[in-house]
């Protein structure tokens, strides 16, 4: 397979992720062209997900409601009393379920290991679920970098970075977070964006898994580009 078809197909998964990020920020008016986008970019990659968010919200979000989705991202996202869906990864991955442990401390140094420090005007925790998905977003987008420096052992060593990160953290605790998102959310539209985050993580994980497990690092004759083409 051609190295420019694999850079495409990463280029895809790259945006699912950063438009999934863009998706647990405060809902705003451009919110409705972002799911538009997100179900495309699901749709080219083949994938599963599109199913769990290509649905009513979408006809919701054109309605205009989108004061009705603050106050519901609101209520499941930031408080102020019971948080009904929290969105950091320390709260599932801590024993003692708090913001801010180790775990966090692991994705602090994860970030600028990468090269990346969390912006200022960020006023939220690191493990924040838009963070980890654009962190993501970035791993991708360094593998599609090297791939076109024909560097393959950067590829590879992205692709580990992207497993090890899923693994340990933001594949972790999607799934619990997930549950908590669905069995609270008043509106559709929550319920679908998280079992679709979860849907693609999942899928995305055994994808990542596959290509590492076959070993090879050639972008241009490779069976993992070979193995990620055939879930597009």
């Amino acid at each position: 397979m051609e190295a420019e078809t694999y850079v495409r197909h990463e280029a895809i998964r790259s945006e699912i992720y950063k438009l999934l990020a863009e998706c647990y920020y405060t809902p705003d008016k451009a919110l409705s062209g972002k799911i538009t986008d997100l179900v495309e970019k699901l749709r080219l990659a083949g994938l599963q997900a599109r199913q769990d968010i290509n649905w009513g919200g979408k006809k919701f979000l054109k309605v205009g409601n989108i004061e009705e989705l603050k106050v519901e991202y609101a209520r499941l996202f930031v408080g102020p009393y019971t948080l009904l869906a929290p969105p950091y990864g320390s709260v599932y991955l801590e024993p003692e379920r708090r913001i801010m442990g180790n775990s966090t401390m692991d994705v602090i140094n994860r970030y600028r290991q990468s090269g990346l420090v969390v912006a200022d005007d960020f006023k939220d925790a690191p493990d924040h679920i838009a963070a980890e998905l654009e962190f993501m977003h970035f791993l991708i987008f360094k593998a599609v970098e090297a791939a076109g420096q024909d560097d393959g052992d950067q590829v590879v060593a992205s692709l580990i970075n992207q497993q090890s990160f899923l693994e340990i953290h933001l594949g972790a605790w999607v799934h619990e977070f997930a549950d908590k998102v669905i069995q609270n959310a008043a509106i559709s539209f929550y319920r679908n964006l998280a079992r679709a985050t979860e849907t693609f993580i999942k899928d995305d994980y055994q994808v990542i898994s596959s290509v590492l497990t076959s070993g090879s690092s050639d972008p241009e004759n490779s069976a993992e580009i070979e193995s990620i083409s055939g879930h597009c």
